[in-house]
């Protein structure tokens, strides 16, 4: 496994060596109490085209669950609210949007389907994946599927050979005696 680790990369602490409130969320949240920020996501949403948006999505297959944890995430990242109270909010999110649809007229997907994980990338899809996004390690893949492949080949000729007949030699012959 390759090591993400670069020459480039950030050290790990190096968040504690900035300027303390450099930001939104590391500044105290504009709603502390979660009454005061749900009212504030219901107003949002339901006020302007987040409305249209968020029953497409719906509509579309996204969970209210997906919504609501991407909703109260935002909003912790703009430093609209603590990470407690983003738990707080939640299920009165979720309720909200639950009720948005079904007075569009459309049950929506409450939850992430938690079944039995199911392998829908094929290897061509994982490979133009893997070429796109890691081409070293896509190049040491084919480096040594190429190196396998000619072991093999190489196997299976040694094995269909036949061995070269033995010619005589003075080192190998028996002396006959009469």
């Amino acid at each position: 496994m390759m090591d993400k680790i670069s020459a480039l990369a950030v050290p790990p602490g190096n968040s504690l060596t900035d300027a303390p409130g450099k930001w939104p969320w590391e500044r105290p949240a504009r709603f502390s109490n979660p009454d005061d920020a749900i009212d504030y996501t219901v107003d949002m949403i339901s006020e302007g085209p987040a409305r249209d948006d968020m029953l497409k999505m719906m509509l579309a297959g996204i969970t209210v669950e997906e919504l609501t944890d991407q909703i109260t995430f935002k909003g912790f990242m703009a430093g609209a609210i603590t990470p407690d109270v983003a738990e707080l909010i939640k299920p009165a999110i979720g309720i909200f949007l639950a009720d948005m649809a079904l007075q569009e007229g459309f049950e929506p997907q409450m939850f992430v389907d938690e079944g039995p994980v199911q392998g829908n990338v094929s290897d061509e899809t994982f490979f133009k994946i893997m070429k796109n996004k890691n081409p070293e390690m896509f190049s040491s893949m084919v480096e040594e599927l190429n190196r396998m492949e000619r072991n093999q080949v190489e196997r299976v000729i040694k094995e269909d050979t036949p061995p070269p007949p033995e010619e005589p030699s003075f080192l190998n012959t028996r002396r006959e005696t009469s």
